[in-house]
């Protein structure tokens, strides 16, 4: 069993002032604003949370990160992992830590990015997918239609833009890599219909640029991608999902504010289960409590103690070490809306930069070879959920399934309102003729939708070659496949597998009808 492990601390870029936050949330607002404001709300309720020695830094001043630096060096944080926002036509918010460290060689400061890639939205947007960054004082919410950012991916101009940005920083000799690959975390793999096709993009462009290539973590999903170089289940959040744990977490609600008990969790993270065939990291946490950012609708541990974080966390180094996973994630570094922070606050002071210093030194005099049992950390190849049969994993696949469709048809019923043709994606694309593959019910209401259109569908291919459908040729997906601007794929729960095999028969362009609903 491997006996070293590199610790990473998810690092939150929110406490500077930016334009579109003195906006969106009042002049001068950071997350110091969410944390100053934060109300007691139950018995025993442990906020406002306060920095230790008044310690409200800016992440513009070049101290503030050398100070950050030289806590990791000395508590034994091996690096941190940088939330990175980037949106549609490559809009950015919250880059100028990231692009200062960057600059500030001197800064002793490994790292790497976490991408979350979800629209910001206003509460009340009508986005299904988006994040609502600040929702206590909605007073403050201007009119219009609620989207902030709105999350685009493109195709090729700009995926190769979003890489060029990002290629000075994985040549960064501080960049967290593996075999010198940049590691780099998406947040939102799930609902990314182009995820396979834009990091076998990615990575041909980096082999160009003479990176081994990219590693690719997914956070918190639900099913594998292709693409994927693992999946990090991300605590808090990971594991008071039952499917990942496989165990119904209880709670109680004080003052409307959903309560769980901390050593519970922690209990949960031990048993969660790998998924199969996929490499697995299991992550750990600090604390949690976003009231600050929530109010009386947010979500809060009770029972917090540094005790119990030591303990895990060093069983948390085991599982992961078992599993040969060269990183240990943490959440987080500096998340003081949300309660997840290692950094020194006025009630327990480096108490928690303590028990991980101890925990590393631990595993590091620990040289003796130690059997873990597998079943006592959880470490399971049934795929979620941890200790359940592949049947349920089964049924975990098909629920996704029907909630994927059940998303794509919510945004569908938004364009119609809207009254928008999704004819639009492909003629501005230039796709005026083109196959289909996939006549079930997806398939055949975007043959509906395409009638009385510029848009001439040529074929359609179904494994299925019986159905019939007027007028419509259907073949096999082993036929010859004649020539077409373009193949869209409706059965797109599996894309990514019938992406792969299709762009080994053609060499025209394969989209996702998911990407035409989310693009559009």
């Amino acid at each position: 069993m491997m006996k070293d492990i590199k610790t990473i601390a998810m690092y939150l870029p929110q406490f500077h002032r930016t334009p579109v936050n003195d906006q969106w949330w009042g002049e001068g607002f950071t997350e110091w604003t969410a944390a100053k404001g934060a109300d007691r709300l139950f018995e025993g309720h442990y906020q406002p949370r306060e920095p230790l020695n008044d310690n409200y830094y800016d992440l513009l001043q070049k101290r503030t990160m050398k100070w950050q630096a030289d806590l990791a060096l000395k508590y034994g944080l091996d690096g941190f992992c940088f939330y990175h926002y980037y949106f549609k036509d490559g809009r950015k918010v919250l880059e100028k830590p990231a692009e200062n460290l960057l600059n500030w060689k001197d800064v002793d400061m490994p790292f790497c990015f976490c991408w979350d890639n979800t629209s910001w939205a206003r509460s009340w947007s009508k986005l299904g997918d988006k994040f609502t960054w600040f929702e206590k004082e909605k007073e403050r919410y201007p009119e219009g239609d609620g989207i902030l950012l709105e999350q685009k991916y493109g195709r090729e101009k700009e995926w190769e833009d979003h890489f060029k940005y990002l290629l000075p920083f994985f040549q960064d000799s501080r960049y967290i890599k593996i075999d010198n690959k940049p590691v780099f975390l998406v947040y939102k793999t799930d609902e990314m219909a182009c995820f396979t096709e834009m990091i076998d993009y990615w990575r041909k462009l980096a082999e160009k640029e003479n990176l081994g290539g990219i590693f690719v973590l997914g956070i918190n999903s639900s099913k594998e991608k292709i693409g994927m170089d693992g999946v990090l289940f991300s605590g808090p959040g990971a594991y008071w999902n039952p499917i990942i744990s496989s165990n119904h977490l209880e709670c109680e609600y004080k003052n409307g504010v959903k309560c769980f008990d901390y050593k519970t969790i922690w209990n949960n993270v031990m048993i969660a289960g790998g998924k199969k065939g996929l490499k697995t990291y299991f992550g750990g946490f600090v604390d949690y409590d976003d009231t600050p950012r929530r109010g009386g609708q947010g979500v809060a541990f009770i029972n917090t103690s540094v005790e119990i974080f030591q303990e895990y966390l060093y069983k948390l180094a085991q599982k992961n070490l078992s599993l040969k996973n060269e990183f240990l994630f943490i959440n987080a570094f500096n998340e003081w809306g949300e309660g997840m922070y290692l950094e020194p606050d006025k009630k327990r002071g480096y108490a928690f930069l303590e028990a991980l210093k101890s925990v590393k030194e631990k595993l590091r005099v620990d040289t003796q070879e130690e059997k873990v049992e597998l079943t006592s950390v959880g470490i399971v190849d049934k795929g979620i959920p941890g200790n359940m049969e592949d049947i349920n994993a089964d049924l975990w696949n098909r629920y996704n399934k029907f909630k994927e469709y059940y998303y794509l048809l919510h945004r569908w019923m938004q364009l119609k309102e809207d009254n928008i043709n999704l004819s639009k994606y492909l003629m501005k694309h230039g796709y005026y003729q083109i196959a289909i593959y996939g006549l079930g019910v997806m398939g055949k209401h975007f043959m509906e939708e395409l009638k009385q259109t510029e848009i001439r569908v040529l074929y359609a291919i179904d494994q299925n070659t019986q159905l019939v459908y007027p007028g419509i040729d259907i073949k096999s997906a082993a036929a010859c496949l004649p020539q077409v601007d373009a193949i869209v794929v409706t059965a797109t729960f599996d894309y990514d597998v019938i992406w792969t095999k299709l762009k080994e028969m053609v060499d025209y362009p394969v989209v996702s009808l998911a990407e035409i609903l989310n693009e559009i």
